[in-house]
């Protein structure tokens, strides 16, 4: 039987593609224009638009990882039952799991949740909180020898996207942990500041942190295209992480037996892409 993966061109659909492979299982990777997909000799591709699903795409597909998006989330339940798909695997947000949140990135994760719940597909959520990743956002400017950020003292567990991956891979290769709910982050809550050390550290280079008002960072996040509502969640979470760091889980080293990797590796398993 085959597993699916949707969004296999982000950071986490990547890696969960990559680490299916590696444990030797069927994988046929998703996207909305299958064209735009680079992924390993001999792995099938196939464009799969959730607003248009084609049932066919799912054909002998057991398990399927599922990157958050509301638009026909409806008709790919539909489409999904319709196949015999067994198992689903969202990758959610942390932002859920907070108490009346109706922040943007609440609102629209948890509309897919409760989509799922409601259409007795077996399904496991996976709430990731700060991404590691994020900090790609600083590529440029590294390399002009600065990071400008707001809130460079805000401390928050920043998870390594191959963890969020190997949960992922594990949930649906074994077809355990379903109906559960799992809060993913990295093993420490560390700054921002302390991220640019670090980062600076395995480039071997010297990096100026510049403090950003919230009014610039608004700015420039906008800038970059995310809606108004998911920049103030965003840096709301920021300010927050002031005076009480984000919480850890050990849910990674739970389910996968292995404690989270930390940002050091993080970082060092992406320098390039700060080159």
């Amino acid at each position: 039987m085959t597993i699916l993966v949707t969004g296999a061109r982000g950071h986490v659909g990547g890696q969960v593609l990559a680490q299916l492979l590696d444990a030797g299982e069927k994988v046929r990777a998703a996207s909305r224009d299958a064209s735009t997909l680079d992924v390993p000799g001999g792995v099938e591709t196939v464009s799969f638009d959730l607003e248009n699903p084609d049932v066919r795409a799912l054909d002998g597909v057991r398990a399927v990882f599922l990157y958050t998006r509301p638009q026909g989330i409806e008709k790919f339940v539909d489409a999904a039952r319709r196949a015999g798909v067994e198992h689903v695997v969202q990758l959610s947000s942390s932002a859920t799991l907070e108490p009346n949140s109706e922040n943007r990135i609440a609102v629209l994760h948890r509309a897919v949740e409760q989509v799922l719940a409601a259409s007795g597909l077996a399904h496991t959520v996976l709430h990731p909180g700060h991404f590691a990743s994020n900090t790609l956002g600083w590529a440029a400017e590294i390399a002009d020898g600065v990071v400008r950020t707001p809130y460079p003292d805000a401390r928050v567990g920043a998870i390594h996207e191959a963890d969020i991956a190997a949960v992922a891979v594990r949930a649906l290769t074994t077809g355990g942990y379903r109906g559960a709910s799992l809060a993913l982050t990295g093993p420490e809550p560390l700054s921002f500041r302390e991220q640019a050390t670090i980062i600076a550290d395995v480039l071997d280079r010297a990096v100026k942190l510049v403090e950003l008002s919230a009014d610039e960072a608004r700015e420039r996040m906008a800038h970059q295209g995310l809606p108004d509502g998911a920049v103030d969640a965003i840096l709301r979470s920021w300010a927050n992480a002031l005076d009480e760091p984000s919480p850890v889980t050990n849910t990674v080293e739970e389910v996968t037996g292995t404690a989270p990797r930390t940002f050091a590796t993080w970082a060092w398993d992406n320098r390039a892409r700060f080159s």
